[in-house]
Protein backbone atom coordinates (compact mmCIF):
# COMPACT_ATOMS: atom_id res chain seq x y z
CA UNK A 1 0.00 0.00 0.00
CA UNK A 2 1.20 3.38 -0.75
CA UNK A 3 1.78 6.50 1.08
CA UNK A 4 -0.58 8.21 -0.80
CA UNK A 5 -3.21 5.91 -0.72
CA UNK A 6 -2.53 5.62 2.83
CA UNK A 7 -3.27 9.09 3.95
CA UNK A 8 -6.15 9.26 0.95
CA UNK A 9 -8.05 6.99 3.54
CA UNK A 10 -6.57 8.85 6.58
CA UNK A 11 -7.42 12.02 5.95
CA UNK A 12 -11.12 11.58 4.32
CA UNK A 13 -12.16 9.26 7.25
CA UNK A 14 -10.41 11.97 9.57
CA UNK A 15 -12.37 14.46 8.40
CA UNK A 16 -15.84 12.69 9.90
CA UNK A 17 -15.85 15.24 12.51
CA UNK A 18 -15.03 18.76 10.82
CA UNK A 19 -17.03 21.41 11.67
CA UNK A 20 -19.31 23.11 8.97
CA UNK A 21 -21.79 25.39 8.07
CA UNK A 22 -24.57 25.89 10.92
CA UNK A 23 -27.15 24.58 8.76
CA UNK A 24 -25.59 21.64 5.96
CA UNK A 25 -27.58 21.10 2.72
CA UNK A 26 -27.15 19.76 -0.56
CA UNK A 27 -25.28 22.54 -1.71
CA UNK A 28 -22.22 20.87 0.02
CA UNK A 29 -22.95 18.00 -2.44
CA UNK A 30 -23.64 19.87 -5.59
CA UNK A 31 -20.51 21.97 -4.79
CA UNK A 32 -18.17 18.68 -4.26
CA UNK A 33 -19.41 17.04 -7.20
CA UNK A 34 -18.75 20.43 -9.35
CA UNK A 35 -14.97 21.04 -7.63
CA UNK A 36 -14.76 16.71 -8.27
CA UNK A 37 -15.66 17.36 -11.86
CA UNK A 38 -13.26 19.92 -12.45
CA UNK A 39 -10.46 18.03 -11.15
CA UNK A 40 -11.59 14.75 -13.76
CA UNK A 41 -11.41 17.27 -16.42
CA UNK A 42 -8.41 18.77 -15.50
CA UNK A 43 -6.75 15.25 -15.56
CA UNK A 44 -8.07 14.15 -18.66
CA UNK A 45 -6.78 17.45 -20.25
CA UNK A 46 -3.28 16.69 -19.33
CA UNK A 47 -3.33 13.16 -20.87
CA UNK A 48 -5.51 15.14 -24.22
CA UNK A 49 -2.48 17.07 -24.67
CA UNK A 50 0.31 14.37 -24.26
CA UNK A 51 -1.23 12.27 -26.66
CA UNK A 52 -0.98 15.35 -29.25
CA UNK A 53 2.20 16.08 -28.55
CA UNK A 54 3.30 12.61 -29.69
CA UNK A 55 0.65 12.68 -33.18
CA UNK A 56 2.35 15.82 -33.86
CA UNK A 57 5.98 14.51 -33.53
CA UNK A 58 6.73 17.26 -30.90
CA UNK A 59 7.27 14.30 -28.07
CA UNK A 60 8.59 10.95 -28.39
CA UNK A 61 5.97 8.15 -26.58
CA UNK A 62 8.48 7.64 -23.79
CA UNK A 63 8.98 11.24 -22.84
CA UNK A 64 5.24 11.99 -23.00
CA UNK A 65 3.76 9.19 -21.26
CA UNK A 66 6.64 10.16 -18.35
CA UNK A 67 5.50 13.81 -18.14
CA UNK A 68 1.86 12.78 -18.28
CA UNK A 69 2.90 10.55 -15.38
CA UNK A 70 4.66 13.64 -13.49
CA UNK A 71 1.57 15.46 -14.08
CA UNK A 72 -0.82 12.96 -12.74
CA UNK A 73 1.02 12.04 -9.72
CA UNK A 74 0.84 16.32 -9.00
CA UNK A 75 -2.62 16.00 -9.63
CA UNK A 76 -2.64 12.95 -6.81
CA UNK A 77 -1.02 14.97 -4.20
CA UNK A 78 -2.68 18.18 -5.11
CA UNK A 79 -6.25 16.17 -4.61
CA UNK A 80 -5.94 16.07 -0.69
CA UNK A 81 -6.52 19.41 -0.32
CA UNK A 82 -9.55 19.47 -2.15
CA UNK A 83 -10.16 16.62 -0.31
CA UNK A 84 -10.52 18.88 2.58
CA UNK A 85 -11.92 21.29 0.87
CA UNK A 86 -15.12 19.43 -0.13
CA UNK A 87 -15.52 17.88 3.20
CA UNK A 88 -14.37 20.55 5.38
CA UNK A 89 -15.13 24.10 3.67
CA UNK A 90 -18.11 22.86 1.70
CA UNK A 91 -19.53 20.74 4.43
CA UNK A 92 -19.65 17.47 2.87
CA UNK A 93 -18.87 15.71 6.44
CA UNK A 94 -21.14 17.60 8.13
CA UNK A 95 -24.13 16.84 5.42
CA UNK A 96 -23.46 13.51 5.74
CA UNK A 97 -23.86 13.37 9.70
CA UNK A 98 -26.57 15.35 9.74
CA UNK A 99 -28.12 13.40 6.82
CA UNK A 100 -31.12 11.27 8.02
CA UNK A 101 -30.10 8.11 6.06
CA UNK A 102 -25.94 8.57 6.07
CA UNK A 103 -25.97 10.17 9.80
CA UNK A 104 -27.41 7.00 11.54
CA UNK A 105 -24.60 4.71 10.07
CA UNK A 106 -20.64 4.97 10.53
CA UNK A 107 -19.93 2.89 7.07
CA UNK A 108 -22.41 5.00 5.15
CA UNK A 109 -21.19 8.37 6.30
CA UNK A 110 -17.36 6.66 5.38
CA UNK A 111 -18.56 5.87 1.70
CA UNK A 112 -19.19 9.61 1.63
CA UNK A 113 -16.28 10.96 3.25
CA UNK A 114 -14.11 8.38 1.00
CA UNK A 115 -16.16 9.64 -2.46
CA UNK A 116 -13.83 12.24 -3.11
CA UNK A 117 -10.49 11.15 -2.90
CA UNK A 118 -11.87 7.71 -4.35
CA UNK A 119 -12.93 9.68 -6.79
CA UNK A 120 -10.11 11.66 -7.88
CA UNK A 121 -7.71 8.86 -7.64
CA UNK A 122 -9.81 7.20 -10.27
CA UNK A 123 -9.69 10.00 -12.38
CA UNK A 124 -6.03 9.87 -12.94
CA UNK A 125 -5.93 6.39 -13.16
CA UNK A 126 -8.80 7.09 -15.58
CA UNK A 127 -6.38 9.03 -17.79
CA UNK A 128 -3.83 7.50 -17.94
CA UNK A 129 -5.78 4.45 -19.48
CA UNK A 130 -7.20 7.47 -22.06
CA UNK A 131 -3.41 7.98 -22.64
CA UNK A 132 -2.67 4.91 -23.64
CA UNK A 133 -5.98 3.85 -25.65
CA UNK A 134 -5.46 6.70 -27.68
CA UNK A 135 -1.92 5.85 -28.84
CA UNK A 136 -3.02 1.98 -28.86
CA UNK A 137 -0.84 0.51 -26.35
CA UNK A 138 -3.92 -1.00 -24.78
CA UNK A 139 -7.45 -2.25 -25.54
CA UNK A 140 -9.34 1.13 -26.25
CA UNK A 141 -12.34 -1.01 -25.25
CA UNK A 142 -15.03 -0.28 -22.18
CA UNK A 143 -14.96 -3.45 -20.93
CA UNK A 144 -10.85 -2.83 -20.60
CA UNK A 145 -11.34 0.25 -19.61
CA UNK A 146 -13.42 -0.48 -16.23
CA UNK A 147 -11.58 -3.48 -15.83
CA UNK A 148 -8.57 -1.49 -15.74
CA UNK A 149 -9.74 0.89 -12.88
CA UNK A 150 -10.87 -1.94 -11.17
CA UNK A 151 -7.80 -3.63 -11.22
CA UNK A 152 -5.95 -0.47 -9.69
CA UNK A 153 -8.82 -0.19 -6.99
CA UNK A 154 -8.45 -4.18 -6.14
CA UNK A 155 -4.77 -3.79 -5.85
CA UNK A 156 -4.33 -0.70 -3.79
CA UNK A 157 -7.19 0.90 -1.98
CA UNK A 158 -9.28 -2.11 -1.27
CA UNK A 159 -6.68 -3.15 1.26
CA UNK A 160 -7.25 -0.70 3.38
CA UNK A 161 -10.58 0.22 2.82
CA UNK A 162 -12.96 -3.05 3.10
CA UNK A 163 -11.02 -3.94 6.48
CA UNK A 164 -11.77 -0.42 8.03
CA UNK A 165 -15.42 -0.71 6.30
CA UNK A 166 -16.58 -3.91 8.19
CA UNK A 167 -15.28 -2.81 11.28
CA UNK A 168 -17.55 -0.20 10.44
CA UNK A 169 -19.92 -1.86 9.82
CA UNK A 170 -19.76 -4.21 13.04
CA UNK A 171 -19.75 -0.62 15.13
CA UNK A 172 -23.15 0.07 12.97
CA UNK A 173 -24.16 -3.36 14.13
CA UNK A 174 -23.05 -2.89 17.76
CA UNK A 175 -25.24 0.33 18.43
CA UNK A 176 -28.40 -1.33 17.22
CA UNK A 177 -28.11 -4.28 20.09
CA UNK A 178 -29.30 -2.91 23.41
CA UNK A 179 -26.41 -4.43 25.88
CA UNK A 180 -23.50 -3.19 23.58
CA UNK A 181 -24.74 0.59 23.49
CA UNK A 182 -23.84 1.15 27.07
CA UNK A 183 -19.59 2.44 27.81
CA UNK A 184 -18.82 -0.21 30.01
CA UNK A 185 -19.30 -2.69 26.81
CA UNK A 186 -17.68 -0.56 24.18
CA UNK A 187 -14.15 -1.65 24.84
CA UNK A 188 -15.54 -4.91 24.65
CA UNK A 189 -17.22 -4.29 21.24
CA UNK A 190 -13.84 -2.73 19.62
CA UNK A 191 -11.59 -6.11 20.66
CA UNK A 192 -14.51 -8.02 19.15
CA UNK A 193 -14.40 -5.91 16.27
CA UNK A 194 -10.61 -6.43 16.10
CA UNK A 195 -10.60 -9.84 16.24
CA UNK A 196 -13.26 -10.20 13.83
CA UNK A 197 -11.24 -7.73 11.15
CA UNK A 198 -8.20 -10.03 11.61
CA UNK A 199 -9.55 -13.38 11.06
CA UNK A 200 -12.11 -12.05 8.07
CA UNK A 201 -8.88 -10.33 6.33
CA UNK A 202 -7.53 -13.61 4.41
CA UNK A 203 -11.05 -13.97 3.27
CA UNK A 204 -11.41 -10.45 2.09
CA UNK A 205 -7.95 -10.47 0.03
CA UNK A 206 -9.06 -13.97 -1.29
CA UNK A 207 -11.95 -12.09 -2.85
CA UNK A 208 -10.03 -9.09 -4.04
CA UNK A 209 -6.97 -10.40 -5.84
CA UNK A 210 -7.31 -12.43 -9.02
CA UNK A 211 -5.87 -15.62 -8.70
CA UNK A 212 -3.66 -18.00 -11.25
CA UNK A 213 -2.80 -21.62 -11.01
CA UNK A 214 0.38 -22.29 -9.60
CA UNK A 215 2.81 -24.55 -11.14
CA UNK A 216 3.33 -27.77 -8.89
CA UNK A 217 7.03 -27.94 -8.96
CA UNK A 218 6.94 -24.54 -7.38
CA UNK A 219 4.05 -25.30 -5.02
CA UNK A 220 6.26 -28.45 -3.76
CA UNK A 221 9.10 -26.82 -3.02
CA UNK A 222 7.20 -23.71 -1.52
CA UNK A 223 5.31 -26.41 0.95
CA UNK A 224 8.94 -27.93 1.89
CA UNK A 225 10.13 -24.82 3.04
CA UNK A 226 7.43 -23.98 4.95
CA UNK A 227 7.55 -27.12 6.49
CA UNK A 228 11.02 -27.26 7.26
CA UNK A 229 10.71 -23.38 9.47
CA UNK A 230 7.80 -24.65 11.26
CA UNK A 231 4.84 -23.19 9.14
CA UNK A 232 1.89 -25.76 9.01
CA UNK A 233 1.45 -26.92 5.70
CA UNK A 234 -1.72 -29.15 6.15
CA UNK A 235 -4.98 -28.87 8.18
CA UNK A 236 -7.16 -26.38 9.43
CA UNK A 237 -3.92 -24.08 10.46
CA UNK A 238 -2.11 -24.66 6.85
CA UNK A 239 -1.29 -21.63 5.34
CA UNK A 240 -2.41 -20.84 1.62
CA UNK A 241 0.53 -20.13 -1.14
CA UNK A 242 -1.67 -17.91 -4.36
CA UNK A 243 -0.25 -17.11 -7.53
CA UNK A 244 -1.25 -13.38 -7.55
CA UNK A 245 -2.25 -12.58 -10.88
CA UNK A 246 -1.49 -8.88 -11.45
CA UNK A 247 -0.83 -9.04 -15.40
CA UNK A 248 2.72 -8.88 -14.63
CA UNK A 249 2.55 -5.66 -13.24
CA UNK A 250 3.39 -6.36 -9.75
CA UNK A 251 6.90 -7.79 -8.26
CA UNK A 252 5.71 -8.34 -4.92
CA UNK A 253 4.91 -10.87 -2.02
CA UNK A 254 3.13 -10.45 1.32
CA UNK A 255 1.08 -13.20 3.88
CA UNK A 256 -2.33 -11.89 4.42
CA UNK A 257 -3.90 -13.15 7.85
CA UNK A 258 -2.40 -12.56 11.40
CA UNK A 259 -3.79 -15.74 12.99
CA UNK A 260 -3.21 -19.03 11.43
CA UNK A 261 -7.03 -20.18 9.68
CA UNK A 262 -7.07 -18.82 6.44
CA UNK A 263 -3.78 -17.03 6.61
CA UNK A 264 -2.69 -16.44 2.96
CA UNK A 265 0.73 -15.88 1.27
CA UNK A 266 0.67 -14.05 -1.87
CA UNK A 267 3.20 -14.38 -4.20
CA UNK A 268 3.08 -11.80 -7.65
CA UNK A 269 3.06 -13.64 -10.82
CA UNK A 270 6.33 -11.84 -11.73
CA UNK A 271 7.91 -13.07 -8.36
CA UNK A 272 7.21 -16.59 -9.60
CA UNK A 273 8.58 -16.39 -12.91
CA UNK A 274 11.49 -14.25 -12.74
CA UNK A 275 12.80 -15.25 -9.92
CA UNK A 276 15.48 -17.47 -9.61
CA UNK A 277 14.73 -20.96 -7.03
CA UNK A 278 17.27 -19.45 -4.12
CA UNK A 279 15.69 -16.05 -4.81
CA UNK A 280 11.94 -17.13 -4.74
CA UNK A 281 13.31 -18.88 -1.49
CA UNK A 282 14.43 -15.70 0.13
CA UNK A 283 11.24 -13.59 -0.56
CA UNK A 284 9.35 -16.45 0.91
CA UNK A 285 11.56 -16.07 3.91
CA UNK A 286 11.12 -12.85 4.25
CA UNK A 287 7.41 -12.75 4.37
CA UNK A 288 7.59 -16.11 6.66
CA UNK A 289 9.77 -13.92 9.19
CA UNK A 290 7.19 -11.27 9.20
CA UNK A 291 4.43 -13.87 10.68
CA UNK A 292 7.40 -15.44 12.73
CA UNK A 293 8.09 -12.12 14.28
CA UNK A 294 5.01 -10.83 14.57
CA UNK A 295 5.56 -7.60 12.87
CA UNK A 296 2.02 -7.11 11.68
CA UNK A 297 0.85 -6.85 15.67
CA UNK A 298 3.80 -4.65 16.36
CA UNK A 299 3.14 -2.12 13.69
CA UNK A 300 -0.56 -2.34 15.10
CA UNK A 301 0.46 -1.98 18.50
CA UNK A 302 2.72 0.99 17.46
CA UNK A 303 -0.01 3.31 16.52
CA UNK A 304 -2.13 3.47 19.58
CA UNK A 305 -0.18 5.68 21.27
CA UNK A 306 -0.41 8.27 18.69
CA UNK A 307 -4.55 8.34 18.92
CA UNK A 308 -4.16 8.26 22.79
CA UNK A 309 -2.34 11.40 21.94
CA UNK A 310 -5.02 12.36 19.33
CA UNK A 311 -7.44 11.96 21.97
CA UNK A 312 -5.49 14.32 24.42
CA UNK A 313 -4.79 17.20 22.31
CA UNK A 314 -8.64 17.10 21.29
CA UNK A 315 -9.76 17.47 24.86
CA UNK A 316 -7.39 20.96 24.71
CA UNK A 317 -10.44 22.52 22.99
CA UNK A 318 -14.01 23.59 24.00
CA UNK A 319 -14.97 23.00 20.33
CA UNK A 320 -15.78 19.62 20.22
CA UNK A 321 -16.26 19.31 16.37
CA UNK A 322 -12.42 21.50 16.07
CA UNK A 323 -11.16 19.22 18.58
CA UNK A 324 -12.13 16.28 17.04
CA UNK A 325 -10.39 17.55 13.69
CA UNK A 326 -7.23 19.06 15.64
CA UNK A 327 -7.08 15.82 17.55
CA UNK A 328 -7.45 13.60 14.48
CA UNK A 329 -4.69 15.57 12.36
CA UNK A 330 -2.34 14.90 15.35
CA UNK A 331 -3.03 11.61 15.54
CA UNK A 332 -2.50 11.47 11.98
CA UNK A 333 1.27 13.11 12.04
CA UNK A 334 2.20 11.13 14.79
CA UNK A 335 0.91 7.61 13.30
CA UNK A 336 2.75 8.24 10.03
CA UNK A 337 5.74 9.47 11.82
CA UNK A 338 5.71 6.06 14.44
CA UNK A 339 4.93 3.72 11.76
CA UNK A 340 7.23 4.69 9.52
CA UNK A 341 9.95 4.45 12.35
CA UNK A 342 8.76 0.98 13.23
CA UNK A 343 8.26 -0.57 9.92
CA UNK A 344 12.11 0.39 9.31
CA UNK A 345 13.18 -1.30 12.25
CA UNK A 346 10.64 -4.55 10.79
CA UNK A 347 12.17 -4.70 7.47
CA UNK A 348 15.55 -4.77 8.84
CA UNK A 349 14.36 -7.69 11.30
CA UNK A 350 12.82 -9.62 8.39
CA UNK A 351 15.80 -9.35 6.08
CA UNK A 352 18.02 -10.78 8.84
CA UNK A 353 15.72 -13.53 10.31
CA UNK A 354 15.10 -14.78 6.73
CA UNK A 355 18.91 -15.53 6.13
CA UNK A 356 18.65 -17.91 8.92
CA UNK A 357 15.33 -19.52 8.25
CA UNK A 358 16.82 -20.22 4.97
CA UNK A 359 19.83 -22.19 5.60
CA UNK A 360 17.24 -23.69 7.80
CA UNK A 361 14.46 -24.31 4.91
CA UNK A 362 17.23 -25.39 2.05
CA UNK A 363 18.34 -28.49 4.03
CA UNK A 364 21.44 -28.82 2.09
CA UNK A 365 19.64 -28.47 -1.31
CA UNK A 366 22.19 -27.99 -4.39
CA UNK A 367 21.49 -24.16 -5.33
CA UNK A 368 20.17 -23.16 -2.20
CA UNK A 369 22.14 -21.21 0.78
CA UNK A 370 24.03 -23.29 3.25
CA UNK A 371 25.00 -20.41 5.17
CA UNK A 372 23.86 -17.31 6.23
CA UNK A 373 26.35 -15.44 4.18
CA UNK A 374 25.07 -17.21 1.27
CA UNK A 375 21.45 -16.52 2.20
CA UNK A 376 22.47 -12.87 2.67
CA UNK A 377 23.73 -12.59 -0.85
CA UNK A 378 20.63 -14.31 -2.56
CA UNK A 379 18.69 -12.26 -0.22
CA UNK A 380 20.57 -8.52 -1.85
CA UNK A 381 20.54 -10.30 -5.38
CA UNK A 382 17.06 -11.01 -5.02
CA UNK A 383 16.06 -7.18 -3.53
CA UNK A 384 18.11 -6.30 -6.73
CA UNK A 385 15.52 -7.67 -9.01
CA UNK A 386 12.42 -6.97 -7.46
CA UNK A 387 13.54 -3.42 -7.91
CA UNK A 388 15.17 -3.27 -11.57
CA UNK A 389 13.58 -1.21 -13.88
CA UNK A 390 11.87 0.99 -10.93
CA UNK A 391 14.31 3.39 -9.33
CA UNK A 392 11.67 4.77 -7.08
CA UNK A 393 11.14 1.09 -5.45
CA UNK A 394 15.14 1.24 -4.69
CA UNK A 395 14.66 4.57 -2.48
CA UNK A 396 13.14 5.30 0.31
CA UNK A 397 9.91 5.72 0.83
CA UNK A 398 7.54 5.68 4.35
CA UNK A 399 7.27 1.89 5.00
CA UNK A 400 10.71 0.30 3.75
CA UNK A 401 14.22 1.62 4.06
CA UNK A 402 15.95 1.94 0.18
CA UNK A 403 18.20 -0.79 -1.60
CA UNK A 404 21.34 0.59 -0.86
CA UNK A 405 20.59 0.91 3.54
CA UNK A 406 18.68 -3.24 3.40
CA UNK A 407 21.94 -4.37 1.29
CA UNK A 408 24.14 -2.62 3.80
CA UNK A 409 22.69 -4.26 6.35
CA UNK A 410 22.69 -7.53 4.91
CA UNK A 411 26.23 -7.48 4.58
CA UNK A 412 26.84 -7.14 7.89
CA UNK A 413 28.20 -10.44 9.69
CA UNK A 414 25.40 -12.29 11.36
CA UNK A 415 25.21 -10.74 15.22
CA UNK A 416 22.09 -13.38 16.27
CA UNK A 417 20.62 -17.25 16.50
CA UNK A 418 17.17 -17.64 15.54
CA UNK A 419 14.97 -18.77 18.44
Amino acid sequence: MSFYVFLLVLVSLCCGSAPGWAEPSFRSVIASVALIAGWTILCHTASRMMVLQVRRGYMRLRDAARMLEIQLDVFRWLGLPVILICLGAFSLAAWAESHPIFGTSMALQAIVLLAPGITILLATWSAEHVFGARLGLTDPSLRNYFASLLSGLRSGPAWLILPTMLFLLLGDLAETVEPFTSNRALPICIGIGIVAVAFALPWLVSKVVRQQPMRAEQRDDIMNWLGRVGMPTSGWSATRVVRWDTNSRVFNALVAGIFRPGRLLLLSDRVLDELTRGQLMMVVMHEVAHVRRWHVPIRMAAVAPAWFVSIWVGSLFQNEAWGATVGGLAGLLLTVGTLSLVAYITEWDADAVACRLAVKASAGEEGLPATEEEAAGMMATALGRVTAGHPAARRASWLHPSLAMRVKRLAKPPRMTLA
